[in-house]
């Protein structure tokens, strides 16, 4: 099978997502339309995003719900930006203040542990002032290929089925050198 292109890893999630997908899709005309982009740096995902009318719960507010939607593809992209392939076991949600609309937020998050078949994350939302407005923890579980490929065997051609495989070994590449390094900038006295 011919490949079209060099794969290397995901930089945003619309690398491998489908394009109707709730939180990335740029074909989902009601979807949050973030990438969920992956920093190399800090082995991250960060990224501002507006929350806008259609995201609003109180008025004035973002949903809860849309911030809970952000925090789990956030945290789910974060997975497969450091190679494995993920749903959702459990996602916990604080809010700590109101989330106003048409203003910027930084969304963050990022790993704290990974055993065998399951990932553990936690992610915040701040507003552009640096405020806490809500904070997540949550454990995913990670799709066996096989599995995943039941699952999804009709939704993508073999030629997508295969091209994601080689973004998430190159994804998997990229966050061995990335643990490697964070590793080695610790002083020696801290570790």
């Amino acid at each position: 099978m011919e490949m079209k292109g060099i794969v290397g890893p995901s930089q945003t999630a619309r690398d491998w997502h489908h394009t109707n997908c709730f939180g990335c899709g740029i074909d989902n005309a009601r979807g949050l339309h973030a990438e969920f982009p992956f920093d190399e740096t800090s082995g991250e995902v960060r990224f501002d995003h507006i929350p806008d009318r259609f995201q609003e719960g109180a008025p004035g507010y973002a949903h809860g719900g849309v911030l809970a939607a952000l925090l789990d593809e956030a945290q789910g992209t974060l997975c497969y930006h450091v190679g494995h392939l993920v749903m959702t076991q459990q996602l916990h949600i604080k809010y700590h203040k109101a989330t106003p609309l048409n203003q910027p937020i930084t969304v963050r998050c990022w790993l704290t542990a990974v055993r065998k078949r399951r990932i553990y994350t936690r992610a915040s939302i701040h507003s552009a002032s640096g405020e806490l407005l809500a904070s997540s923890s949550a454990g995913w579980y990670a799709l066996p290929e096989r599995m995943a490929q039941k699952l999804f065997a009709d939704r993508y051609s073999a030629e997508d089925s295969e091209r994601n495989r080689l973004i998430l070994e190159a994804n998997r590449k990229r966050a061995q050198k990335i643990r490697r390094r964070l590793r080695e900038s610790i002083p020696s006295n801290q570790s």
